[in-house]
This record gives C-alpha cells, sequence and structure tokens, in this order.
C-alpha cells in the first residue's frame, strides 16, 4: 500500500497527506513541536497499586520537576535522553574541545593513565 503524498509548503519535500489530516500541516523536519516525553508513576497503595506513563511535552515535564524540587527542598534531577544525535560524534567534539582547552600533551597523559586504570593496575597498590 501506497501512501498519499502531498508537498510541504514551508521546504516543498513531499510528507504523507495522512499528517495533515493529523493536524499537521509541514512535514517532520520543518515542524517546532519538541518531543515528548514519558514519566512513569506508581498509583494506589497497598495491595491496589499499579504503574501509570504521563505522556507530555518536555517544557511542561520540565517546569513539573523543578516545581517538585522546589517544594521538596532537593535538587532538579531530569534525564531527558535524545535518540537523534549521534553519540560517537558527540564525544568526538567533546574530545576535540577539551584538547583545545587542556593541550594535546596534556590529555595523552590523561588517556595513557585511563588506559592503565582500565587494565586493572592501581597505582599506589603493592600486588
Amino acid at each position: 500500500m501506497q501512501l498519499e503524498k502531498i508537498p510541504c509548503p514551508k521546504c516543498n519535500t513531499d510528507f504523507p497527506l495522512k499528517r495533515k489530516e493529523l493536524g499537521f500541516h509541514v512535514c517532520v523536519n520543518c515542524s517546532t513541536v519538541k518531543p515528548v516525553v514519558g514519566i512513569t508513576t506508581v498509583e494506589g497503595t497497598g495491595d491496589h497499586t499499579y504503574n501509570d506513563l504521563i505522556i507530555m511535552d518536555q517544557d511542561r515535564a520540565r517546569a513539573i520537576s523543578k516545581k517538585s524540587a522546589e517544594l521538596s527542598g532537593h535538587r532538579v534531577y531530569l534525564e531527558i535522553l535524545d535518540y537523534d544525535i549521534d553519540e560517537s560524534d558527540v564525544e568526538r567534539q567533546v574530545k576535540e574541545k577539551v584538547i583545545k582547552v587542556v593541550g594535546d600533551d596534556d590529555f595523552e597523559e590523561e588517556e595513557q593513565e585511563d588506559q592503565e586504570s582500565e587494565n586493572g593496575l592501581v597505582e599506589g597498590i603493592d600486588y
């Protein structure tokens, strides 16, 4: 079954007509809507507990988390995973920035120390 497609009014690439029927006016690439967040909760008491899932936008989840932490006197901790980014690319960019700030020689020494600790050797311990 082939999806009927229409051109995006913003970038002129084709996107499914069904998307327009669901209330979206542009393609996914041109969309300004942020990804949603799922928050799990435990409801009920005693033997009558169940898990629930609340789906909301990221800004609302951040605001709720911030207010909850503020009322309970804790720090805000909210982890939002972005599966669209390439982790190896992020690691490479961070490494390049560290080398730029720290210097190439210092960074190589730290890498050698990390490799030694990965081999199970701890400096200062008599085996």
